[in-house]
């Protein structure tokens, strides 16, 4: 009987029922730079960089040709506007495997808190109808939310 359950498990993986990221950023006045944590689904990752690649994608944190491949996409997807002029001012920092997630850092060093300015989330909207993309923001103690999906992807930010 397990071994009719792992055979069933490992064909049929099972499948979370939503599709959503969460990004924390936090200016670190210290420092002078906006850190960033985002968060994927490793399964949802691996499905989305494969559909754009159009061959099987296998994501190891940590491994270089890797995470060089989920960055080129992170420029695409996650940029941050200064009016018309579109930038991705970010340093990529890594990655880490934690249970069924994948951790990505970066960085923006700058002493501005980015108020005003335009940031597109559109991560995995593209592969699954039902994404949404949360972006939490905290500055000197002031805290917004930003919710992402389809047809919302860039929003202004704001204090």
């Amino acid at each position: 009987m397990k071994l009719l359950v792992l055979f069933f498990s490992l064909l049929f993986p099972e499948l979370h029922p939503f599709h959503s990221s969460v990004t924390e950023m936090s200016y670190n006045a210290k420092e002078q730079s906006w850190e960033i944590s985002i968060r994927l689904f490793h399964d949802d990752l691996e499905q989305t960089l494969s559909s754009n690649l159009g061959k099987k994608y296998r994501m190891i944190p940590g491994d270089v040709a890797s995470e060089k491949v989920l960055d080129a996409y992170l420029r695409k997807h996650f940029r941050f506007h200064a009016g018309k002029q579109i930038t991705t001012p970010y340093r990529w920092l890594g990655t880490e495997q934690q249970q069924e997630a994948i951790w990505v850092y970066i960085e923006i060093p700058t002493s501005s808190d980015l108020a005003g300015s335009y940031l597109e989330n559109s991560l995995f909207l593209d592969e699954f109808e039902d994404q949404t993309n949360l972006v939490s923001w905290s500055f000197q103690g002031t805290k917004k939310s930003y919710l992402f999906r389809k047809s919302q992807e860039v929003q202004q930010l704001s204090r």
